[in-house]
């Protein structure tokens, strides 16, 4: 292959971007050539929803290149397009700086993994603990009639209550 043949053949892929842009200006009734520089900043916005920074930058080199090869305005140094391209990057920045900050700053776990999973199987733990509290109830049992004294406390039997005589 030729040099010439290389240049012409990036050139054909490199218009994609300038089609993609002259069919956008033809669904929206507006001229692409010359591009006002209102419309290239309109095309800047709805194309960031689509596509990240880097790639709206190479379609506006490859619209800018176009615009100077077949008209003697230059949009690319309109303050309206260049200061849309550069909130567009700003933009690009602050989600890439966003991502690593929420990478950095995960929030810690509400509870240990050690604690969750623990490897002992809990069954073994809680046989052991009722088995103590049933040792309690009747140690209390001997301590009241031994005449030793007990601090008031949750009662584990229910109060005994009369029964009424419903009067009819």
């Amino acid at each position: 292959m030729t040099v010439a043949a290389t240049k012409k053949k990036k050139k054909s892929e490199d218009n994609s971007a300038w089609v993609a842009f002259v069919s956008w200006c033809q669904e929206r009734g507006v001229s692409a050539m010359p591009a006002n520089p209102w419309t290239l900043a309109a095309y800047a916005r709805w194309y960031e929803h689509q596509q990240s920074g880097d790639d709206i930058a190479k379609a506006f080199k490859t619209i800018f290149r176009v615009h100077g090869a077949k008209s003697r305005k230059r949009p690319d140094r309109d303050p309206l397009v260049v200061g849309t391209l550069s909130q567009i990057e700003e933009r690009e920045k602050d989600k890439k700086a966003k991502e690593k900050r929420k990478a950095k700053e995960k929030t810690p776990p509400l509870f240990p993994d050690d604690d969750i999973l623990d490897p002992t199987p809990p069954a073994k733990s809680k046989k052991k603990k009722t088995a103590n509290k049933a040792a309690p109830s009747k140690s209390k049992k001997k301590a009241k009639s031994s005449g030793k004294k007990t601090r008031p406390g949750l009662s584990t039997e229910p109060k005994l209550v009369s029964k009424r005589k419903l009067k009819k």
